[in-house]
């Protein structure tokens, strides 16, 4: 699939990850699709996207399959009525998954730090790729990308720490399954967008702006041509 043609990976979390979580936390109630239906169409969501990549050809998306992971285990959890502890559990384990996948994944051998922040649709790769032109350089970028996916797993940690901290704030005391529990955890889920989740962005876009610098200092790139998708690049690397 061309670079123009792949979805953004922020685009792929969304479908992946907050919709379905969105799903499962608005429509559980008895009074809407209940716990069960809702899982169902929650888990429709990953798995049709996994399933659409697949078949164009792009391989198994990471994002699906963290999608499918996390909608299971909340699901599963809200099935079960368990307690707020069990669900502190899950809200610091998603992140510490994801928070390791980053360093993880140089193992794989595509490293998803480049997907995150050096995608197609941002970063001229053809471009990046012929101005690595040294072992230096390439040796250079290697070290800078094993950096950048070690401060968004530091991140991702962090993340854990104070989702769990929310859970055990907000659902202490409630009675799993009652209504207010139910409440509390959407009141949990926006809290933590606002006190986590903006923060969390914030470092992301900081680190974008951090790693285009560094590879500006290591290729001689200017930012608009690094930046271009490549039709009207001002400097051609040999």
């Amino acid at each position: 699939m061309k670079a123009s043609e792949q979805p953004h990976p922020l685009s792929d979390l969304l479908l992946t990850v907050v919709l379905p979580s969105v799903v499962l936390e608005t429509m559980s109630r008895p009074d809407r699709l209940g716990p069960f239906w809702a899982l169902g169409v929650a888990l429709l969501l990953p798995v049709g996207f996994g399933l659409w990549c697949f078949y164009r050809k792009r391989g198994l998306n990471f994002f699906s399959v963290l999608g499918l992971v996390a909608v299971i285990f909340t699901g599963g959890l809200g099935l079960l009525n368990l307690n707020a502890f069990w669900f502190a559990l899950k809200e610091a384990a998603f992140p510490v998954f994801l928070g390791l996948a980053f360093p993880l994944s140089f193992r794989w051998g595509k490293p998803l730090v480049t997907e995150l922040l050096l995608n197609p649709q941002v970063v001229n790769q053809p471009l990046l790729r012929a101005s690595l032109d040294t072992l230096e350089k390439r040796a250079g970028h290697e070290r800078l990308l094993r950096r950048a996916s070690w401060a968004l797993a530091l991140t991702m940690f962090a993340s854990a720490v104070a989702n769990a901290w929310l859970v055990q704030y907000f659902l202490a005391g409630a009675e799993p399954g009652s209504e207010a529990y139910t409440k509390a955890i959407g009141r949990q889920n926006w809290v933590g967008f606002i006190i986590i989740g903006l923060p969390m962005m914030a470092v992301t876009v900081g680190l974008l702006f951090w790693v285009l610098k560094r590879i500006q200092q290591l290729t001689g790139l200017e930012r608009d041509d690094l930046l271009n998708p490549g039709r009207t690049v001002r400097r051609q690397v040999g």
